[in-house]
């Protein structure tokens, strides 16, 4: 595992906004380090108290700076991780979901009754009807795409029946130890990948097998095996988990880590051994052809108790190309500054803290090297010379701080956005997976023959009846994903259903009245199907979900329909579900399925504001994209920033894609990414004086200006000491609330001898009438106190913050007239501001004399 030194060092160079903030941070330490040797050369007394602040201004931007570029690292890091950690776990869930199905498969087609009866007529030398059972395999096939055979054998490994004619022929014998192990096994199924002597054509086979037992006493006859698609079904994984241009490899590992499949045969070819990243570490980094990769490594996740055979999905990309920014970067950029400041992350709020923080030590060292220029202290033309590179100095490095704060701030973001996206995807691809499942399952129960051959008789006795019902329970059971299959007849009364959970509607005898059956009757093929509307139904305990149809045709004239079959889907468990399982482990985040474009939730998650059944007023770029297509926008919802993903459904294989079906679904999900900023407080909304431009020729008088509120007010720079920071108040106890306590101050300019000593500091909130500040918590008080000389002594008073330090010319500054000054007011003079400034506005000198009499006379 990296440290963090390491991590930095070893992926920096390859990250362009590294090496920009990096090269700006030399540039802008060497021109500190210029400054500060004028400073000691020009004026050596008065740099002697700026130059510690100035040094330790640069060090607080540096290690900021540093912290920044580290924590980028580490974010493009993140954010190329999620990409790959998407790429890696997703192709190998999809696949173990899958790969799930083929077990149910497996164990109810190894039972089905025509297969029995055919292995156990070939067993006995019987004739076997071999042109029904290729119709019978024909027809399986050409509903369950995903396997390209399906074969039938006895205990001998004789071949008697197989989906692909052009293979191995029927009556061969086959000797392969899978038939050995699927004889000797009495599990559900047994899994087999690798060569064998069943497909010879094909290296790598993918193989379910169960034995086929005789349903009057349990012999074992025979075996029945699933051929499943597996380069195709892989090839298609790795084509939906890659837009162009991308460079990332995706592979699947066996438990030797050797590739059993590859997104890019030429780049990575299949058997090559791949170093595999060790279970809990974030990333590796390996060597590959002369490259260094970053990769991630992931096991599936197991579904349904299911976690197949020890293969891992794993992704890697050159680090060449491992930040390089893409086409949707580009658009991710824009929508994150469309939104500008208002959208705040916890962690760039903390780091435009500590910069606020830095910015305002350096604006006080500043403020008080003007008050030392204007009292006239030495070399007053070079030390107010160094006072402006100073704060040009401060200003270039504040601004690359917040050139590399957004930086961290975008990178953040697009990797949220990007996630928000591919979670998306994953969740609408595991849903149309999932339902086309259900689109076979129906079509496939249709046939049973026995089902078939007891509507076929016209007249049902309570005995049909109760067979059918059996089978039904049957097929539930091993398909747990329907609450109720049902058959009906031509009238369209219920005849026949299983209640998986025991619910307490009984369906015999209830007509289905819904238009889907009556569409039923009228299906031409076998192929086709029907699917009700998303829709309350009374066969779900009057909660909507999908019921799906397929017609049952008669026994001996399949072009004669004799009823229908109909499923109900366990929308709200599996819908929740499929959510659930694609969710990031992170509070506040939410996702859902809607329907499209009239925005109608079919399913939702625990931490969704939204309810079931409740429209989402989806923006128009998700309502308007494409069949099979995502987009990732910054939504604004209940004052809290979301990264929101969309993906539209595209349907899987047949499903959805030959016109057989139309249901316009997309998958959302919600990402907390930040609070919204909460509008700026009264004291923020300062009022803003333009200050005349040096040089002000004449007479002229140098004020300190500073905020108590949102207000500017000034005493005149010379009898200002300094600004030091309300730090260690010391309360006093029995003193008015407009006494904030005392400091120990400490003359810094040389005007007060080498000891300390107390002075009370007043409460500026004195001089607007609000509320002021609270004493018995002195820890909690923020703000400047400047220091300021009376006819008595010194005093501070507490401000919001300090301004700057202006000349006027004298004539602009009106002494105000004794009837006001009568009145108890703290008004010295008005300065009249003209050129550039609101009509009529003034700024106020204050008169530490009257402030500090008002003090002793209260």
């Amino acid at each position: 595992m990296l440290s963090e030194v390491e991590r930095f060092e070893t992926f920096s160079p390859y990250i362009r906004s590294v090496a920009q903030c990096k090269e700006i941070l030399r540039e802008l330490n060497g021109t500190w380090g210029l400054i500060s040797s004028i400073a000691e050369i020009s004026c050596p007394k008065e740099a002697a108290s700026i130059l510690p602040a100035m040094e330790a201004t640069k060090q607080g931007f540096g290690d900021l700076e540093k912290k920044l570029t580290h924590q980028l690292v580490s974010e493009e890091i993140n954010k190329t991780c999620l990409e790959l950690n998407s790429k890696a776990q997703v192709s190998i869930d999809i696949l173990v979901r899958n790969l799930y199905e083929r077990t149910a498969d497996i164990g109810f087609l190894a039972t089905n009754a025509d297969i029995c009866d055919f292995v156990l007529n070939a067993v006995k030398g019987e004739d076997a009807d071999t042109g029904s059972i290729n119709r019978l395999l024909d027809e399986y096939g050409s509903k369950y795409t995903v396997y390209d055979d399906i074969i039938v054998l006895d205990t001998q490994g004789r071949i008697l029946a197989r989906l692909d004619r052009e293979a191995a022929p029927v009556e061969q014998a086959v000797s392969d130890p899978l038939v050995h192990r699927t004889l000797n096994s009495t599990a559900d199924y047994v899994e087999t990948f690798g060569k064998t002597g069943l497909r010879p054509d094909t290296d790598r086979v993918l193989i379910y097998s169960k034995r086929i037992a005789d349903p009057a006493n349990g012999a074992v006859l025979g075996i029945l095996c699933l051929s499943f698609r597996f380069d195709n079904e892989m090839e298609g994984i790795f084509r939906s988990l890659q837009k162009k241009g991308d460079k990332a490899v995706i592979l699947l590992l066996n438990a030797d880590s050797k590739v059993i499949a590859t997104s890019d045969f030429d780049h990575v070819p299949i058997g090559r051994p791949i170093e595999a990243v060790p279970e809990g570490r974030e990333f590796g980094i390996i060597d590959f052809a002369g490259r260094e990769y970053l990769s991630v490594t992931h096991r599936g996740r197991p579904y349904q108790s299911y976690a197949g055979q020890e293969w891992y999905g794993h992704a890697m990309i050159p680090l060449q190309s491992a930040f390089g920014a893409s086409a949707a970067d580009k658009e991710i950029n824009a929508e994150i500054l469309r939104h500008g400041d208002a959208l705040s992350t916890e962690l760039s709020s903390l780091i435009a803290g500590a910069a606020e923080g830095i910015n305002q030590f350096l604006h006080r060292v500043i403020w008080n090297g003007q008050i030392m220029a204007a009292n006239e202290h030495g070399h007053l033309l070079s030390l107010k010379a160094i006072l402006r590179q100073i704060r040009s100095m401060g200003a270039r490095t504040a601004q690359a701080l917040a050139d590399s704060s957004s930086k961290l701030h975008i990178t953040m973001i697009t990797a949220e956005l990007r996630n928000a996206e591919s979670i998306a995807r994953l969740m609408i691809d595991i849903m149309d997976r999932n339902l086309y499942e259900r689109s076979n399952d129906c079509r496939w129960w249709a046939l049973t023959s026995e089902i078939r051959r007891l509507l076929s008789e016209g007249r049902l006795g309570d005995k049909d009846k109760r067979k059918m019902t059996d089978i039904l329970i049957y097929i539930n059971k091993l398909y747990t994903v329907y609450t109720r299959l049902f058959i009906y007849d031509i009238k369209g009364m219920i005849v026949a259903e299983s209640n998986l959970h025991h619910d307490p509607v009984e369906a015999v005898d209830r007509p289905v009245n819904a238009a889907y059956a009556q569409e039923t009757f009228y299906l031409r093929s076998p192929q086709e199907y029907r699917v009700s509307p998303f829709e309350e139904t009374w066969l779900y305990g009057d909660e909507p979900t999908y019921v799906y149809n397929a017609a049952i045709r008669h026994f001996d004239d399949p072009n004669k329909i004799v009823g229908g079959i109909g499923i109900v889907f366990d929308s709200a468990r599996e819908f929740k579900q499929m959510l659930e399982d694609c969710l990031p482990e992170k509070p506040g985040v939410f996702g859902l399925f809607v329907e499209r474009p009239g925005g109608r939730i079919l399913a939702s998650t625990g931490a969704s504001p939204y309810q079931n059944g409740e429209t989402l007023e989806i923006l128009q770029e998700f309502s308007e994209l494409q069949t099979g297509s995502g987009k990732s926008r910054i939504v604004l919802h209940d004052k809290k920033y979301y990264a929101v993903g969309c993906y539209s459904s595209r349907g899987y294989r047949e499903f959805k894609t030959t016109g057989d079906y139309r249901n316009d679904v997309a998958a959302f999900v919600f990402i907390p990414i930040g609070e919204e900023k909460i509008e700026a407080a009264v004291t923020d909304q300062r009022e803003v004086i333009i200050y005349p431009q040096e040089p002000v020729i004449g007479e002229t008088v140098d004020l300190a200006t500073f905020y108590i509120g949102s207000k500017v007010y000034a005493f005149r720079a010379s009898d200002v000491l300094e600004a030091v920071e309300a730090t260690r108040i010391n309360r006093l106890p029995g003193v008015e609330h407009y006494i904030v306590g005392s400091i120990l101050y400490y003359d810094n300019l040389g005007e007060g001898g080498n000891d300390k000593f107390p002075i009370i500091v007043v409460d500026g909130k004195i001089l607007t009438g609000t509320p002021p500040t609270d004493p018995e918590n002195p820890e909690n008080i923020k703000g400047i106190i400047v220091v300021v000389r009376t006819a008595t002594g010194v005093i501070g008073l507490l401000v919001d913050d300090i301004d700057a330090i202006p000349t006027f010319e004298k004539r602009q500054i009106q002494p105000v007239d004794e009837l006001l000054r009568g009145d108890g007011g703290y008004v010295k003079s008005l300065v009249n501001l003209c050129d550039h400034n609101a009509s009529g506005q003034m700024l106020v000198v204050l008169d530490q004399n009257l402030i500090l009499s008002s003090v002793r006379k209260r």
